[in-house]
């Protein structure tokens, strides 16, 4: 199985927030190649703007370099997912979270996610807080 963790998943993991043992749970799956996992390019541009308006550009360099040391593997951002994007975007959603939805539609992955701006598009939502989403 293949996961695709959207920047949420990743803060509350990171900042042990409600669902985080849930978001650790997949981790280790990856981490131990049980699972394949991944994070769309963008959520390294969030993680980076987050973390160093919140707290500082040096724990957000830091969150970056946990990545880059993880088993997650990065979507680039390709023709293909920006046209998707495109197509998801005309539905109202934030470009970013477009973005990440097309990713994992590409590599035909879960979203694991809290944010219900994904059910509103055509991914698997994978709800790492709260109710299960519909489309699971």
């Amino acid at each position: 199985m293949n996961y695709l963790l959207d920047t949420k998943a990743l803060i509350a993991f990171f900042n042990n927030e409600d669902g985080a043992d849930k978001v650790e749970v997949i981790l280790k799956e990856i981490d131990e190649t049980r699972a394949g996992g991944f994070i769309s390019a963008i959520t390294i541009t969030e993680l980076y703007y987050l973390y160093s308006r919140r707290i500082g550009e040096r724990v957000a360099k830091e969150r970056i370099e946990q990545l880059r040391r993880s088993n997650l593997q990065i979507v680039p951002i390709n023709e293909d997912i920006a046209m998707r994007a495109g197509e998801y975007k005309i539905q109202a959603i934030p470009i970013a979270d477009a973005l990440i939805a097309a990713s994992a539609y590409l590599i035909d992955a879960p979203v694991v996610t809290d944010d219900e701006h994904f059910e509103e598009v055509n991914v698997q939502v994978l709800r790492f807080r709260g109710h299960r989403s519909k489309k699971e």
